[in-house]
């Protein structure tokens, strides 16, 4: 079992055991600590947790429910996803972005403006030391800036909770070689646009993005599959 002991400190103070079983646990599932497929016994998670069993079982329920861990037979597994709710969801994302970003076109203050700067120059320092950690962080800094400066709160929203959803799936294309200069040169694109107030540039912007993350995750997901024998 991995060990999650790193993560108790921060959540210590999370409320009772239940609640910080369930915060660590979660956040073990979507920074890929607990990887996509892991199996979750309960009485292994107690003891790394320091806890009983059952605060654990009340954290699991909670995770099921929001989909980020399925039953699998009589085991609880961390959620794998499958090429159709990658598709599901990108399809979706693209969408929902494109809107957001010709609505930040339409609506961004000087605040928003002023962020998106800001996390742009964070995006080019981190490339410049060559830290992906950094890297991919900003970007996901700069994109939730971005959804945003939209002013549409429940647009932000649907946003926001997709983006956090999809981390917990392992691949991410900052890993591939010339990913990210196409990352740095798509944040410089959308806040051009969006500065320039140019809506269609913007929400096109923001779907070519997306639509190069799909293909380069379904690249990544199909070289990753074992071969089948014959």
């Amino acid at each position: 079992m991995t060990n999650l002991k790193a993560l108790i400190g921060r959540y210590a103070n999370a409320g009772t055991a239940a609640e910080m079983a369930y915060a660590v646990l979660r956040e073990a599932i979507l920074s890929n600590i607990l990887s996509p497929g892991a199996r979750l016994r309960a009485d292994e998670l107690a003891n790394e947790l320091a806890v009983s069993k059952t605060p654990v079982r009340e954290a699991l329920r909670k995770l099921q429910a929001e989909d980020l861990i399925v039953s699998v037979g009589s085991a609880l597994i961390v959620k794998v996803l499958s090429e159709k709710e990658l598709f599901e969801i990108y399809y979706t994302r693209e969408a929902l972005e494109g809107m957001a970003a010709r609505l930040a076109a339409e609506n961004a203050g000087p605040l928003d403006l002023t962020t998106l700067n800001a996390i742009l120059h964070d995006i080019e320092a981190a490339h410049a030391r060559s830290n992906a950690v950094d890297l991919r962080h900003f970007t996901g800094e700069f994109q939730l800036a971005a959804f945003k400066a939209s002013h549409n709160d429940y647009l932000y929203g649907l946003l926001s909770s997709i983006q956090e959803k999809i981390r917990n799936y392992r691949m991410t294309t900052t890993k591939l070689p010339g990913r990210d200069e196409e990352i740095i040169a798509f944040c410089r694109s959308l806040l051009h646009a969006v500065e320039s107030r140019n809506a269609d540039e913007a929400e096109q912007v923001a779907r070519a993005n997306r639509r190069r993350t799909l293909e380069l995750r379904l690249r990544m997901m199909r070289s990753a599959r074992p071969e089948t024998q014959a």
